[in-house]
């Protein structure tokens, strides 16, 4: 039906307004999509806009199948941008460098989407650093395995290849490719200019 719809949109040529509760529907259809939370408009943007840029950790959390992983983090300043602190359970803090983060405070809320922690180190032509992660599920979904990992006290998941060697209870090195993460101000919830 999705298809349908979105033949006659581009046939019509005209604008439509399509109400709807399901996040992947409003994706593959919208042109621009208006995200709405108890009647009130918590962003407005393209389906990529939305997505990549969320506004806040409503529209984070909504927008995207599986969610965008959503966890605290403490900062700390660096001579080339900031290292993201994760605390993890029974082992030593996870610490990632930003080095295209400017302006961060002390605590935040880290947004990254499931593909972008990924078990290769080479992504879009570029090495990216590696970390030691344990592994608390696999679920093989077909074209993608999804891993959960705990970081932070959340479950975090992350996509990767099919053919992952992941195992549940092991740890492996995890790619977390913080040049798409997103920042959130942990007390009111909006997204943070880095």
């Amino acid at each position: 039906m999705r298809t349908e719809i979105k033949k006659l949109h581009q046939s019509l040529g005209a604008s439509m307004v399509y109400v709807t509760h399901d996040q992947i529907e409003a994706m593959t259809l919208a042109t621009k999509i208006v995200v709405m939370k108890s009647g009130v408009i918590q962003q407005i943007g393209t389906p990529a806009e939305i997505y990549n840029r969320p506004a806040n950790l409503f529209v984070a959390d909504f927008m995207g199948s599986p969610a965008m992983n959503l966890v605290p983090a403490s900062t700390s300043k660096t001579s080339s941008g900031f290292d993201i602190i994760i605390r993890r359970d029974g082992e030593d803090p996870l610490i990632l460098a930003d080095t295209k983060a400017r302006d961060l405070p002390s605590e935040v809320m880290l947004g990254l989407r499931p593909e972008d922690i990924t078990d290769g180190q080479f992504r879009n032509g570029s090495a990216k650093p590696m970390a030691p992660c344990k592994v608390s599920v696999v679920e093989p979904a077909g074209a993608d395995t999804f891993v959960v990992l705990s970081l932070g006290g959340k479950e975090v998941t992350a996509r990767l290849q099919a053919e992952t060697s992941a195992e549940a209870g092991k740890s492996m090195e995890f790619c977390f490719d913080l040049n798409k993460a997103s920042y959130f101000d942990r007390d009111t919830g909006h997204r943070l200019s880095v």
